[in-house]
């Protein structure tokens, strides 16, 4: 039997401290059948989590993402769309501290105003094959449009984690392996109106529980973009009373 305790070490930290789910990949284009990669993003996404007396956990999380350029991973500020060839803003992605609770069911419960009184659906799914433990977590929702005549923005996300079932039973530390496949309609900012269509992501990342063990080009980002965001993390993450 798989129980929240079990899980909470895969996706991050029993105890407490900061845990980092860092993911490297492409996001893509797909219109009629035709796909064109659009940029990388490059997310780091910062959690705590805290056992609850009712046997599920308080989570806290933040993420701090980039929008970068395919090849060298430079922050972009303005983008040209290659799909209509317009040039728009690239905002920077800063979400959070946002708090929901893990149940022992393994679903994911968030306050409406953590979400922007918009539900979420949040749950994690298990399986496992000879000493290979896999989670996947998915988060459907669609936001509502932020202006006029822009489409609301709806999203489902997967994240998929590895872990050794060995380690589990040992009580070793987990090296957990990440692969992101999302679903998306068009972002926003991408000011895509009238062109039918999705936005797909694949990446890959790993969890961790220090800074210092970020890929170089999350640091180098992190250190001209991050407006100290990392500088302490325990003071950021905090717990709802």
């Amino acid at each position: 039997m798989f129980a929240v305790t079990d899980l909470i070490p895969v996706i991050g930290r029993t105890d407490g401290s900061v845990a980092i789910r860092w993911t490297d990949g492409v996001l893509t284009g797909h219109v009629d059948a035709k796909s064109v990669p659009l940029c990388r993003v490059l997310s780091q996404i910062f959690s705590r989590h805290r056992l609850r007396a009712d046997g599920g956990f308080d989570t806290v999380v933040f993420e701090l993402a980039y929008f970068t350029d395919l090849e060298r991973r430079e922050l972009l500020e303005n983008w040209t769309n290659p799909i209509t060839g317009k040039t728009v803003v690239v905002p920077k992605t800063m979400l959070g501290p946002s708090p929901y609770v893990i149940t022992p069911s393994l679903q994911a419960l968030r306050d409406l105003r953590y979400s922007g009184g918009v539900p979420f659906n949040h749950r994690f799914v298990v399986e496992s094959v000879s000493d290979d433990l896999w989670v996947t977590e998915s988060l459907d929702s669609v936001m509502p449009a932020p202006a006029p005549g822009v489409p609301p923005f709806g999203f489902h996300e997967n994240f998929t984690y590895r872990a050794s079932r060995a380690a589990m039973r040992e009580r070793r530390g987990l090296d957990t392996l990440v692969q992101k496949h999302n679903v998306l309609s068009w972002r926003p900012w991408m000011m895509m109106q009238g062109v039918a269509g999705i936005t797909t992501t694949r990446a890959y990342g790993r969890v961790i529980d220090d800074v210092d063990r970020l890929p170089q080009a999350f640091q180098r980002l992190n250190a001209r973009h991050g407006q100290g965001i990392v500088d302490d993390l325990p003071g950021l993450l905090k717990f709802a009373v």
